[in-house]
């Protein structure tokens, strides 16, 4: 009869964006899909639910100041990148004693700084620069999607309509649209202001979620790329911000061909531990 073992998790968030985090560089973890779904479940007594599985693994290149970070989906998918995942695992390091620290990802290598104050955490991270795609159309009465690669795939529509129910309406369709062979997380944005956005993302393999980190990133590159926000500082606002305040958004500094920096909050909810 095989020995029951038991797992330390941490659940986190990044602007509502829920994680289970698992720290796997000192003992080994292997998640099958169905282990995934279990854990990401909203039934799970242990964990409540979440968005993404996250767990950190030592560094594939052998870099002391940097570790691999795998990401799964709530739908037992294994992904390549995840901003607010991110964010939440770099604070989870600097709380750790690691405020500056590289991951390692399937979708590329994410230089990252974190502010502790106290256990509210701040976190800057050096994201890929984005890979544009043609223009996709989809014979619907949405307008073109541009085609944005974050390390994982994009489409983003402008709208000046509701981008919630958008997002409600046409992401689950759209997630698997012949024009995505992998997938895409499906970004509506609304220009509220200059330099702002409003965003609503259903997310590949998660659904709607309050808050997209990669997203964010593609739809402010997207929102420069199409003319509507200069280069520079571009706050995004996602549904986790129900009043419009200051503190719950992204803030992404994008000057294209030179660098995009995704700045903004991550929570820390409590740990407790798995059976298996």
């Amino acid at each position: 009869m095989a020995q029951e073992t038991h797992i330390d998790f941490y659940k986190m968030n990044g602007l509502g964006n829920a994680f289970v985090v698992m720290d796997a560089r000192t003992q080994p973890l292997c998640l099958t899909g169905d282990d995934v779904r279990a854990i990401a479940d909203a039934a799970n007594p242990d964990t409540h639910g979440c968005d993404q599985v996250l767990v950190i693994h030592p560094s594939r290149e052998a870099n002391e100041q940097a570790v691999f970070l795998q990401i799964f989906n709530a739908d037992g998918g294994e992904v390549e990148a995840c901003g607010n995942g991110a964010r939440a695992v770099a604070a989870f390091l600097a709380r750790d004693g690691q405020p500056q620290i590289t991951l390692e990802t399937l979708g590329g290598s994410l230089q990252c700084t974190t502010q502790m104050t106290g256990e509210a955490a701040q976190v800057s991270i050096h994201m890929p620069l984005p890979i544009f795609g043609p223009r996709v159309p989809l014979q619907t009465d949405l307008p073109e999607a541009f085609d944005v690669n974050m390390g994982n795939p994009h489409a983003v529509f402008f709208i000046e309509a509701d981008t919630k129910s958008h997002a409600a309406d046409f992401g689950p369709a759209l997630e698997r649209h012949a024009a995505f062979p992998d997938g895409a997380n499906i970004n509506f944005a609304r220009l509220i202001a200059p330099q702002s956005l409003r965003l609503d993302t259903w997310e590949r393999g998660a659904g709607l979620t309050l808050a997209c980190g990669t997203g964010a990133c593609a739809s402010a590159a997207a929102a420069v790329a199409h003319g509507l926000c200069a280069p520079g500082a571009i706050t995004v606002r996602p549904p986790f911000n129900q009043d419009d305040n200051p503190r719950d958004v992204m803030i992404i500094d994008y000057q294209p061909n030179t660098h995009l920096v995704m700045t903004g909050p991550a929570q820390f909810e409590f740990d407790g531990e798995l059976s298996r």
